[in-house]
């Protein structure tokens, strides 16, 4: 009997062992997936893409006194805003957002009323927060923000801008802070679509006319229109909060059909000017992204992903700046700062209003680069394959930008893995993130190569890409131990029934 038994025994360790190693395996690699979320604006946080979690390890790098952006407010609150969005660096985003309360109050009030962008932004800066209140932020911000309104629009003072990504985003800083807009303000963004055309111009006015609207309604916006795409990515976000409102939603779907037929159809990316215009930048394309992912439209926002992808410095570049998102090519300058803060919502698929950093994690996570042909400067290896890690070394500061933006919500992001040209070298662990419900081949790569796997973006294996953490390659070698384990097994059962027949 007992030779019965050992056999089973012996054969059960084994297999115990590769069905843990499997599962172990298999539980890293999809961790760090970098798939599309398929839900609404609404849904909740979702785990860091690994290309949004490397521009929030270079990004912290670069805070002074590791809490603000060089004593720039507003490019401060735009880097907790993108590393809320990335759900990663929770410390260094509260010790941000706690800088930025205290010069809330100067930030905000002007001699003749108050900033609107800035109380909109600061309030949204609040709500992302785990211990911070909007109410008391500097000042009652949506209190504010509603005693602004003026015929619609939300406007501080004579001289405080009002435009319609100002008018966007104070109306997804009160939908957030307050579950409710003044119908009026609703109403002016509307009325200033485009006629016959969806999109929505930069300008607003109280003034109605004879079109706009997409809905029937008269609106402030002449048959001359010009929509452009950050402000149509704004305003489109800005409706589809107001998930009530009928005709808000109908408004938005137009915006949304409008920015599509924008998107370059070659490698996935936005001009400020929409197909026109051939100059793509991160700022255009991060705001399209958002507003796609919005209106659930997945697809086209993962090739927009892909295309901020390609302008991210990845390993070939300095170490000190992996994980940095330029304006249209994978280098650092005096922007780069701030259009890796735009990007990072982005990249992560993160509309304005769903930013949250609730389910962030404290620090951020060093990202590996694995080469087989060249380490990360670019210098050839001995032999193997060079693996390094970076959380993104804090010697090289971005100075602060000569400009500030106009708007938080328009970024500039860029992806590592798509920047170089896939080759037969690259090993698991050096490909780009992918994402699901993209057609492969699609966006930002310069080389050929396959992709791997259903639903990828078309980002390609690369010896430049910030490899995933915990990358799948594991799960081969698992593979492979526990078959050796098996076949040890096999041969000790064959030798005890040898011995067992001779005796």
């Amino acid at each position: 009997m007992s030779q019965s038994v050992r056999p089973g025994r012996g054969a059960a360790l084994p297999v115990a062992l590769v069905g843990a190693a499997l599962l172990s395996t298999g539980t890293v690699g999809m961790a760090f997936a970098d798939e599309a979320p398929k839900n609404g604006p609404k849904a909740g946080a979702v785990a860091g893409s690994t290309s949004a979690r490397a521009a929030a390890a270079w990004a912290v790098t670069q805070l002074s006194g590791g809490n603000n952006a060089n004593g720039d407010v507003e490019l401060t609150a735009d880097l907790v805003l993108g590393l809320e969005a990335t759900n990663s660096a929770g410390l260094k985003a509260e010790a941000a957002t706690d800088w930025l309360q205290g010069k809330a109050a100067k930030y905000v009030h002007r001699e003749d009323g108050i900033n609107v962008e800035h109380a909109a932004k600061l309030a949204l800066v609040a709500a992302a927060s785990e211990r911070h209140k909007p109410s008391a932020f500097g000042g009652d911000l949506p209190k504010l923000l509603k005693d602004s309104v003026q015929n619609g629009r939300f406007k501080g003072g004579k001289s405080d801008a009002s435009n319609q990504s100002v008018q966007a985003l104070a109306i997804m800083a009160l939908q957030r802070t307050e579950g409710q807009v003044p119908k009026e303000a609703i109403d002016l963004v509307m009325n200033s679509q485009c006629p016959g055309k969806g999109g929505f111009p930069a300008i607003l006015t109280e003034k109605k006319g004879t079109g706009g609207g997409g809905t029937g309604s008269a609106g402030a916006a002449p048959a001359s229109c010009t929509p452009d795409v950050e402000s149509t990515a704004m305003a489109v976000q800005a409706l589809l909060s107001q998930e009530g409102n009928s005709d808000a939603q109908a408004a938005a779907g137009l915006g949304v059909t409008w920015l599509r037929a924008q998107q370059n159809p070659k490698n996935g990316g936005f001009s400020r000017f929409g197909k026109l215009d051939k100059r793509n930048n991160t700022k255009s394309t991060a705001l399209a992204v958002e507003a796609l992912v919005a209106g659930n439209e997945h697809a086209d926002a993962n090739r927009g992903v892909d295309w901020l992808q390609s302008v991210q410095v990845g390993c070939r570049g300095d170490r000190s700046e992996w994980g940095a998102v330029g304006w249209n090519k994978a280098e650092v300058d005096k922007k780069t700062l701030l259009t890796t803060a735009y990007a990072m919502p982005a990249l992560n698929r993160q509309p304005l209003i769903a930013i949250s950093g609730q389910h962030s994690t404290p620090g951020t996570e060093p990202f590996v680069c694995t080469s087989k042909d060249e380490t990360s400067d670019g210098s050839s290896t001995t032999g193997g394959t060079s693996t390094e890690s970076s959380s993104a070394s804090p010697e090289k500061k971005s100075p602060s930008p000569t400009e500030s933006s106009a708007s938080p919500t328009t970024s500039e992001t860029t992806d590592p893995s798509a920047t170089a040209t896939a080759t037969a070298t690259a090993t698991a662990t050096a490909t780009s993130d992918t994402t699901s419900g993209t057609t492969s081949g699609s966006g930002g790569t310069t080389g050929t190569g396959t992709t791997s796997g259903t639903g990828s973006t078309g980002s390609t294996a690369s010896d430049d890409s910030l490899a995933r953490t915990g990358s799948s390659a594991a799960f081969p070698a698992a593979i492979g131990a526990g078959t050796l384990l098996l076949a040890g097994s096999g041969a000790m059962v064959a030798a005890r029934k040898r011995r067992n027949g001779a005796n």
